[in-house]
């Protein structure tokens, strides 16, 4: 599992954790009661072993099993501390296990691996992307391309299937869909608010603005 060191903003950790922002906000707030860390202008960041355990809590949700606020601070604990044993939880390499009257093993090895590829498509996805101020008013495009990175999101958001986005805009590789798709589960980052944007579903349309 990775270690400490390695940090990533509250967007990028969300995404990866299939949480917002702003409740992983509250959590550290409320229900931990740890300061996150933050980067030079305050921002918060999350270490890997922060993401699993707000991934991990919304798995066990989705499954209709709510840990109390003590369970949650000690799973916290020993999901981010090293050799570290509370209230019954310990994490042994990949798995966490719950001793007790009722015993529960909880294996971590699949969403390590979803949680890595989330993160490893956005920062490959970003390498995709460029600003030009001759193209789109200087919005994030897809290299290549004029169409605007915000207009893929917003369809992922819609609900419009991966497909009949591939059908709609060819020149877009699996790669920048993927990347479209996890920016769609990310919040909007900080700064200027944006403005509305019409949805276009061609890439003809694209390319006429």
């Amino acid at each position: 599992m990775c270690g400490m060191s390695v940090s990533y903003e509250t967007r990028i950790a969300a995404a990866a954790a299939e949480q917002s922002d702003r409740k992983i906000r509250q959590e550290f707030a409320r229900v931990l009661k740890v300061p996150a860390q933050t980067d030079g202008c305050k921002r918060h960041r999350l270490t890997f072993r922060e993401v699993l355990y707000f991934r991990l809590t919304k798995s066990l949700e989705s499954e209709g099993l709510t840990l109390e606020p003590e369970d949650r601070r000690a799973v916290y604990r020993v999901m981010t501390l090293k050799n570290h044993t509370e209230r019954g939880w310990v994490r042994t390499g990949h798995s966490l296990r719950r001793s007790g009257e009722v015993s529960a093993t909880f294996e971590l090895s699949g969403m390590v691996r979803a949680a890595r590829k989330c993160i490893r498509d956005i920062r490959r996805g970003d390498m995709l992307v460029e600003r030009n101020a001759q193209i789109c008013s200087g919005a994030p495009v897809f290299k290549g391309t004029r169409i605007p990175v915000a207009q893929i999101v917003e369809q992922f958001r819609a609900g419009v299937p991966v497909s009949e986005i591939a059908e709609d805009y060819p020149q877009l590789s699996e790669e920048a869909l993927r990347y479209a798709e996890v920016r769609s589960r990310m919040g909007d980052p900080p700064g200027r608010p944006k403005r509305d944007l019409t949805l276009q579903r061609t890439a003809s349309e694209a390319a006429n603005r």
